[in-house]
């Protein structure tokens, strides 16, 4: 029997229009802020001249051009983009759900499954927290694993950001030091977008991925399936994931930690270094450092991560991750973007459990 595949949304034409509408006024509003930016300079307020802290960066901003129509219209844009992003994808998809769900239910039977086990206590980070600001959450429609994962990433963020968001992720899951592991944890596995390039660059491992969402989970299973992957997918927070000591060749993560308290990170690095064999390798990918930018872009990204519900994306990208790494017990650390300048995004965090 041939294997169904995941084909590309085939959207009614108001959801396609709805979807290029908000990836337009993504692009519009990344424009404004360029100009907002411009005028800072021009009214001598630049990198160099930019106060340390960054609560201060945010009021000599409003002072120097909270009265300028690019920037009043980007902050306007922004919180209008980012309540209903969410909404908007759903509803594009609630338009064709008597069309698509047949397609996904093929895909249910497979060697990639979510197992069946008894749900976890959500952390307090994690209950309560609408991330991106998801209304209700990630679990608050029964298929928003396909809403985000192909409706508005492939459709909506893929458009909005520069470069391209997936060969982002081979990239990352390419600058591991070896090729040859037989078992690797994807932490925060989504709907599995980072699932599927560890799969390109690791044909022949053995990929468990863990993820708090339910919902993006069982669509990682059905993408799998859709590959003819055998992924074996939980739901487990990272910090915690119950699995036994020494359970894998290669731990790693996409985007994750800055999704997470400071405390949290540091408990997921561990993790990371209990789970690995003796001289298993761990590589987390993530946001850039604040450290690492200059105050104008890091000021832009913390602005950008206020109106796009990132609760703890300030805290996180203003960790030191390589520490971090090397308190958990990891040896060989080393750490740095490896994108185009000025942000160098993907940042990389690599370390050796000794063995």
């Amino acid at each position: 029997m041939e294997t169904p595949t995941l084909a590309a949304p085939q959207l009614a034409q108001r959801g396609r229009a709805a979807i290029s509408f908000q990836a337009g006024i993504g692009i519009v509003s990344g424009r404004l802020m360029a100009a907002a930016e411009r005028s800072l300079a021009e009214r001598g307020v630049t990198a160099e001249t930019m106060p340390e802290d960054m609560d201060a960066r945010h009021a000599l901003v409003a002072q120097t051009i909270g009265d300028l129509p690019a920037f009043r219209l980007t902050n306007l844009l922004s919180e209008w983009r980012a309540k209903s992003h969410g909404a908007v994808a759903l509803e594009a998809f609630e338009e064709q759900r008597e069309q698509l769900v047949p397609a996904l239910h093929a895909l249910d039977a497979g060697p990639s499954q979510l197992v069946p086990e008894p749900a976890p206590e959500l952390p307090t980070y994690w209950a309560g927290t609408d991330f991106h600001r998801t209304e209700g959450g990630w679990d608050s429609s029964d298929y928003n694993g396909y809403v985000h994962g192909e409706i508005l990433h492939k459709l909506m963020l893929a458009k909005m950001f520069p470069g391209d968001i997936f060969a982002q992720r081979r990239a990352a899951a390419s600058a591991a030091p070896r090729r040859d592991y037989a078992t690797i944890l994807d932490m925060g596995a989504s709907s599995g977008h980072y699932t599927v390039a560890l799969s390109e660059i690791f044909p022949h491992a053995r990929i468990t991925g863990i993820d708090l969402s339910p919902r993006m989970l069982e669509h990682a299973a059905r993408s799998g399936n859709a590959r003819g992957q055998a992924w074996q997918l939980h739901v487990r927070p990272a910090e915690d994931t119950g699995f036994p000591a020494d359970s894998f060749d290669f731990v790693t993560s996409y985007n994750l930690l800055h999704e997470l308290p400071p405390p949290v990170i540091e408990a997921v690095f561990a993790e990371a270094f209990r789970l690995l064999a003796p001289g298993g390798d761990m590589l987390m990918s993530d946001v850039p450092r604040f450290a690492d930018l200059d105050r104008v872009t890091a000021w832009r990204f913390d602005h950008i991560a206020k109106w796009g519900g990132e609760p703890f994306w300030r805290a996180s990208a203003s960790m030191y991750l390589a520490a971090a790494a090397e308190r958990a017990g990891f040896v060989g650390v080393t750490a740095g973007g490896i994108g185009p300048a000025p942000t160098r995004h993907p940042y990389l965090v690599q370390g050796r459990k000794p063995g």
